[in-house]
């Protein structure tokens, strides 16, 4: 378990996918869910507000879609380790996500536990590279 736990932002116009994704990340006790956005303007504001070590953005999302989302909250919280979700496999999306700014992407199809040890192994490199700067 981690020091602290990291908060996280979940984006998903899905209600049922935001609720399963902060199971997933809670109970590993690494993570705690510190916003969750049904829209993309939503993700924004709460980036905005509380700065994540991570958010996880679905792309296909009403209002803003989750690239436009995604360039947004890079701008906003470079730090932020941002990972696209999409129902779509790597192949039609990914590239696209990736140069919005996301550090990866991450085909909803798959399992939660891969996402959550990825998720872990991104923030542990991305708090690397930070101090590595220092």
């Amino acid at each position: 378990m981690a020091e602290r736990a990291l908060g996280v932002l979940v984006a998903d116009d899905t209600p049922d996918v935001c609720f399963l994704l902060r199971i997933s990340l809670e109970e590993t006790g690494d993570f705690a869910v510190v916003g969750e956005a049904g829209d993309g303007a939503a993700a924004v504001e709460l980036a905005h507000r509380f700065h994540p070590d991570a958010a996880l953005i679905d792309l296909a999302m009403p209002v803003m879609d989750g690239l436009q989302a995604i360039s947004a909250i890079r701008a906003d919280s470079p730090a932020t380790v941002i990972v696209a979700l999409s129902g779509f496999s790597a192949g039609q999306m990914e590239a696209a996500a990736l140069a919005a700014g996301a550090d990866a992407y991450f085909c909803k199809a798959d399992s939660l536990a891969v996402l959550t040890e990825r998720l872990k192994d991104l923030c542990a490199t991305t708090a690397r590279k930070e101090l590595d700067a220092t």
